[in-house]
């Protein structure tokens, strides 16, 4: 018995262009709305000789400094997810629903970030959620990947073994290090409430995990090359 198969359809531009579109709107929403809560201070109308305008300018500077950090990081985001897309040429509903589990994340940057401004040595809560957004994000991003990487490989392009392995590479690493970082950031602040020594040491682990696997995937890309010169060329 014979079953008949309705022919897959071709490649869905309009369709796949649309959640890519909606995609980068939801980008560009995050950042707008990131920078739009950033005000300069009041001013006196006459300011006194001997006035600290550094204490005047302190918030204004942190709310700058707070968005150049998101700024940077939905960014990077932003470039991964582009990279992602590249290969694509098709979608389902699981994909469609993966991407706004990870534009949940991209949405909540601005409350994170404006949280984060309020974050002090006897209130971390707010530090904790913006690590939980970042974590969130790259958790999103490796979760779309391994969907369409290793679940789904018939939706996206033939070929481009090697991006597909580096990039898929890249971003289970880069989900790793932020969970297991923030995981010993986590427990160190619960164990050691009271050890502010600890608790700054921990910050560390991030930027160790990082670097450690900066050169892990630097590693792995020069012996994935060697092996595709060994081989021969299949993208």
């Amino acid at each position: 018995m014979s079953v008949i198969k309705e022919p897959k359809p071709l490649h869905r531009v309009f369709e796949l262009e649309r959640l890519i579109l909606f995609c980068d709107m939801v980008f560009a929403v995050a950042v707008a709305l990131l920078v739009i809560e950033i005000k300069l201070p009041v001013l006196p109308v006459k300011m006194p000789v001997d006035r600290d305008y550094w204490e005047l300018m302190r918030p204004t500077a942190y709310e700058l400094l707070a968005f150049a950090v998101s700024f940077i990081f939905i960014g990077n985001f932003w470039v991964r997810h582009l990279q992602l897309c590249r290969l694509l040429q098709n979608y389902n509903e699981g994909l469609i629903h993966r991407h706004l589990f990870f534009l949940f994340f991209i949405v909540l940057f601005p409350f994170s970030t404006s949280a984060l401004l309020h974050t002090s040595s006897h209130f971390m809560l707010p530090f904790f959620i913006y690590l939980c957004n970042l974590t969130g994000c790259l958790a999103a991003l490796f979760w779309i990947s391994y969907f369409i990487f290793q679940k789904n490989p018939d939706l996206t392009m033939e070929g481009h073994h090697t991006e597909k392995t580096l990039l898929y590479q890249r971003l289970k690493y880069g989900f790793l290090t932020m969970a297991t970082g923030f995981t010993v950031i986590a427990m160190t602040y619960f164990l050691y409430p009271d050890n502010t020594a600890y608790q700054r040491i921990s910050y560390i682990a991030i930027p160790a995990l990082a670097l450690f696997n900066h050169f892990r995937l630097k590693i792995k890309k020069r012996n994935t090359l060697r092996l595709v010169h060994k081989t021969g060329p299949h993208s």
